[in-house]
């Protein structure tokens, strides 16, 4: 498995909002597929932040 580092895991949300925002005119079942991605992605992204915070604990 490949580890995500927190900016690439910030690009691929800054990707998912700019297609979702892509997407005004489109009925909102449209919606689904990238609001779940950007939902799991918003949540790796915080795994990794509360991970790294523990890390520092640690390390100092």
């Amino acid at each position: 498995m490949v580890m995500k580092t927190q900016e690439h895991i910030q690009q691929r949300i800054s990707f998912l909002q700019e297609q979702i925002e892509s997407l005004e005119h489109f009925l909102p079942d449209t919606y689904q597929f990238p609001m779940t991605e950007m939902d799991h992605q918003q949540k790796e992204l915080m795994a990794l932040k509360i991970q790294d915070f523990y890390e520092n604990l640690r390390n100092d």
